[in-house]
């Protein structure tokens, strides 16, 4: 697995954690938040728990749920890349 998660992870993430499909353009479009594309809080959770267990890293839920999905995606990978 890459160091970085792109959003064909993220997308697939999302289909297995919260049994949502979405496409990729859906998930890098600006501003969409996770209920924008029927992701609840949980779901969203459920895609965080995994991130952290994959790639061994702690990340503030409260700090990134309320982010569109591309901010998201980008603290994800900042907390990766730091080994945070």
């Amino acid at each position: 697995m890459s160091a970085e998660v792109t959003y064909e992870d993220l997308a697939t993430l999302i289909k297995t954690r919260a049994g949502v499909q979405v496409s990729v353009d859906e998930l890098a479009e600006p501003g969409r938040m996770f209920l924008d594309l029927g992701v609840d809080s949980l779901g969203a959770l459920g895609v965080l728990a995994d991130l952290e267990n994959r790639y061994g890293v702690s990340i503030d839920s409260a700090d990134l749920l309320g982010l569109p999905v591309a901010e998201f995606l980008r603290a994800v990978n900042a907390a990766v890349e730091s080994g945070a």
